[in-house]
């Protein structure tokens, strides 16, 4: 199947059903000006909630469509540690947090390691999101379970309590000032003997990482591959720079580059961090893995 032509021929007007192709401007800006909202025909557009979108700069714009298929193989090789502290949290006093969601290999983890746990996801991403909100409404149990969110998450509005939260390969993306936040936060939320499992991805400390593959994914006849190699930029932070390619035999479909900054973050520091809020920090599963428990502390 060949990619579609671009349409090139002259612009299209957008009618309205019965009426003319345009509108008094008068009109239209009265609408503005008083409500922020622009009806025509069956169209309705809310501008003021089209600048809250504008003003999200989405990091996984042009990433977002190879994510998912690429992080499968990180949960193919840590998932059972992640279900195994899962099993731990208090699932029936409070609804569970998927932070940072992506395309929902956590919340699927989530659901099934505990059948009856109510699950809230949050992502921020519309490209991820919208893998994460097909998937669930696809699963008749799934939807009935799991609500989508999608605010960052120091701006959604979490249940007043949590059993437990689950945030991989998310820390990173935070600042100092952030976390600190974001631990007097669910310092606040975790019910008793609830707690968050976070994951510590190398490098901990700012280094520079050489360019290395990260991932291999064959659909059909095309072949995906991710590469990865990150730098310091200043302070805690290093700057990683992602190639993404798509073949299909010999033929290269496309190439894309994703370059974002990334705290890095220690066991040491985290567990200083935590601490600070009363809460405790503990190592679990495979040292490879990076998987840290924070808990209300006894």
């Amino acid at each position: 199947m060949t990619e579609p032509a671009p349409w090139s021929g002259e612009p299209r007007q957008i009618r309205s059903r019965g009426g003319s192709s345009s509108a008094n401007l008068a009109d239209v800006l009265e609408r503005v000006l008083d409500k922020g909202v622009v009806i025509a025909g069956d169209i309705k557009i809310n501008l003021l909630d089209m600048s809250a979108v504008a003003d999200y700069a989405d990091p996984y714009a042009v990433s977002g469509q190879f994510i998912d298929i690429m992080i499968a193989g990180w949960w193919s090789h840590f998932g059972g540690a992640v279900a195994e502290a899962v099993r731990a949290m208090p699932a029936g006093d409070a609804p569970l947090l998927d932070a940072g969601a992506g395309g929902g290999w956590g919340t699927r983890l989530l659901a099934r390691t505990l059948p009856s746990a109510r699950i809230l996801a949050v992502e921020p991403s519309p490209v991820l999101r919208a893998v994460l909100l097909s998937r669930i409404a696809a699963d008749d149990d799934l939807r009935t379970r799991v609500t989508v969110d999608g605010d960052d998450l120091l701006s959604a509005r979490l249940p007043d309590r949590l059993g437990g939260v689950v945030a991989a390969n998310l820390i990173g993306h935070f600042a100092p000032e952030e976390r600190d936040r974001l631990w007097r936060d669910l310092a606040g939320r975790l019910v008793p003997g609830g707690f968050a499992l976070v994951n510590l991805a190398p490098p901990v400390e700012p280094a520079r990482v050489e360019r290395a593959p990260m991932s291999r994914v064959e659909v059909g006849s095309r072949t995906y591959l991710g590469w990865a190699e990150a730098e310091p930029a200043g302070g805690d932070r290093i700057t990683w720079h992602m190639t993404y390619e798509v073949h299909e035999g010999d033929r290269l479909v496309s190439r894309d580059e994703v370059h974002y900054d990334w705290w890095t973050l220690t066991a040491r520091r985290l567990a200083a961090e935590t601490a600070a809020h009363g809460l405790t920090t503990q190592p679990h599963g495979p040292t490879e893995a990076g998987l840290f428990t924070v808990a209300t502390s006894p």
